[in-house]
Formats: C-alpha cells, structure tokens, sequence
C-alpha cells in the first residue's frame, strides 16, 4: 500500500490515514485507516499537528467507520482487562492495610507482590490506566486504599514513561502504596496532625526487612518539599529522593482531583503549575503534567450549563484548562474566564465500577 506524507494545511476530506496519529504519550489520536473528514481535520490543526501519513488516492478503500474519534482512542478490550487487574490490585490493598490495622506490621511480601502486578498492568495497559482512574473510578469504602492505589498506579505510569529500570519503576510503585501506611495505624487524637503519619509510617518500616533505602525514603520524605517547606525534616532539592519527588507530585494531584466524589483533575493541574516552581521538582513535575493533559485528549466532560463536551485542545505553556467541543459542535474555552466551567469528568458507559468490589470485601 503506498504512503504519502502530507502537510495538514493540504490535506482535504475523502482521503485515508495511512498511520495512526499518535501523541507525545504514546496515545492514539486518531486510528489508522480512518476517512478524513472535515471534523478531523479541525482535531489535527488543534493538536498543532503539521503533516500525516496518508493512503495514495488511488489505492485508498474507504471501509472504515464513519466517525472514528468518538470511540477510537482506546479499546474496549484493553480497559475492561485492566479494570479487572485493577479491582484485583484494591481488593489486594485492602486486605494488606487491614492486616496493619490489626497486627500493627507491614505484610511486605503481600506488597511486593501486588507492586509487580501492578507494573505488569501498566507495561500492557498504560493506554487505558489514566482513563480509568480518573474517569470511571468511583469513591471506594476505604479512602486511603483508593488513593494509596492511585498514587501507586500514577506514579509507576510516570516512571514507566520517563523510562526508568525495572527496578525503580517497582520500587516507586511500592513507595507509593505504602506512602500513607502510617495512617491506618493513627489514633483518632493525632489524625488531623499531619507529620504523624510519616512518624508512624517510619516505625512500622524500622520493624521488618526486605526493602530498600530507597522505597523508605520514599516513604518517608513524600511530604518534603524542595524549598526546604516540608516535613519532617524540611530537607531540599536533592536531598530529596526522586520517589519521593515524584509520589508528591501523583500525591497532591490525585488528592486534589478528587476533592469531590467525581473527579475533576484540571483544578489540580492547575495547581501542580502554581507549585512546580515552588514546592515540586519543577522536571517532574512538568513531565507528569503534559502526561495526563495527552492523556486527557477526547475525554469526555461534563459542563456547568449540563452539555457534555470534548476535551480537543490544551493551550502550550497556559492554563490547565483545556478548549472542548460541544455534542451541538460549539467550541469552548474554558481558561477563558467565561460563566461556563468544567464540573467534572464523565465516565464511559459500560464499565463495572471498582466500589461493587471493594463494598464486597470491606
């Protein structure tokens, strides 16, 4: 089949993709072998995409759907098998956190193994991960489970893309289900005290072997901040471990996007920007931000006047909040300023959802 590079600015409706366009993270945009309509055509100038590989007219066979963005950028299959790996990893961590409760201990191989689980799910099914748990995941029984998990999957996800060794990728993904361990062990008098948990989180660690330095410092310093603000030591920069670095970073945008039982993570990113020149590694923290921004490409979200739209755009270098797309085709800004906000993500249909599971095994 011959191939063709095209400018976008050239290109006109009828032809085919002869290559699938493809994200900075790796996501597909639009399927290969998709027609070019005048719908995409407008998606690829918003995405600042400058030429496409496209099929010679005269070879092109036009059986193809007919509106392939809608349900293209992730398959059906790959997110049903990871929301089933998914549940498996929760109800792991719940039972783990409730054998702390009771013995007082860390059950250390229960938690490395769930973090090779965990890494193996995100090497097969990264494409679905950010969706997932952002978009169709629900409030759970327990919340420190769901966002310890969280933590863990964005986290590994983020190692994994920045190309780290196994190693570390296992060993970050292990910090950040154990970086709010310390809690489930609080007295009710000390739980609004926000260095006692790492103080907890450092005893239970000084009781058992088979981790490394840098999993505890993970799980130590994840509230240190490089300004030298943090607790419990008020260490800066690289004095800081990159786990910590970087569970700090999935750590405020998780608990941020979250503040209300649906999530809505463009408020959070917006304040990981305010904080990446202040608190944050400024490196990791940009890298984790255009991560989830590709990721939140064609995501469905749900408006302040009650239209759902589509997430199309996000303006370089400005706002987190992104330019969508109404069902009735009208274009929104919504770092605009205007009277119209995002209220929150909405999930796919279809999709059991994690709280029947978790409900089950509380």
């Amino acid at each position: 089949m011959a191939i063709k590079l095209v400018e976008v600015d050239d290109l006109e409706p009828g032809g085919v993709l002869g290559e699938a366009v493809i994200a900075a993270s790796g996501k597909v945009l639009i399927n290969k072998g998709s027609v070019i309509t005048e719908k995409i055509l407008a998606r690829l100038v918003a995405w600042d995409i400058k030429s496409v590989s496209v099929v010679a007219a005269e070879l092109a066979e036009v059986e193809v759907p007919q509106d392939p963005i809608e349900d293209n950028f992730e398959a059906p299959e790959e997110y049903h098998r990871f929301a089933q790996e998914y549940d498996v990893v929760v109800k792991a961590i719940t039972q783990s956190f409730d054998f702390i409760r009771r013995q007082k201990l860390i059950p250390v191989h229960l938690f490395k193994d769930t973090s090779k689980q965990i890494a193996s799910s995100i090497e097969e099914c990264e494409s679905a991960l950010i969706n997932r748990l952002l978009v169709n995941e629900c409030q759970l029984a327990d919340a420190i489970t769901r966002h310890s998990v969280m933590v863990a999957y964005l986290a590994g996800s983020f190692a994994s893309h920045m190309k780290w060794n196994d190693d570390d990728i296992h060993g970050v993904i292990l910090s950040g289900l154990l970086h709010d361990a310390g809690k489930i062990v609080l007295d009710k008098a000390d739980a609004g005290k926000p260095y006692k948990h790492i103080v907890e989180a450092a005893t239970l660690l000084s009781k058992i072997k088979g981790l490394t330095g840098d999993v505890v410092l993970g799980v130590v310093q994840h509230h240190e901040y490089i300004d030298g603000s943090g607790i419990p030591t008020k260490a800066k920069g690289d004095k800081i471990h990159r786990y910590a670095k970087l569970i700090a970073v999935a750590d405020i945008f998780q608990s941020e996007a979250y503040i209300r039982k649906l999530a809505n993570p463009f408020p959070a990113l917006n304040i990981l920007e305010h904080e990446m020149f202040g608190r944050l590694d400024p490196a990791i923290c940009q890298d984790f931000i255009q991560q989830i921004k590709n990721c939140l490409l064609n995501t469905k979200v749900l408006l302040s006047d009650g239209r759902t739209a589509e997430v199309i755009y996000f303006h370089p270098n400005g706002s987190a909040l992104p330019v969508v797309k109404t069902a009735d085709g009208q274009i929104v800004d919504t770092s605009a300023g205007g009277k119209i906000i995002l209220e929150r993500l909405v999930p796919m249909e279809g999709l059991a959802n994690s709280n029947d599971v978790i409900m089950a095994v509380s």
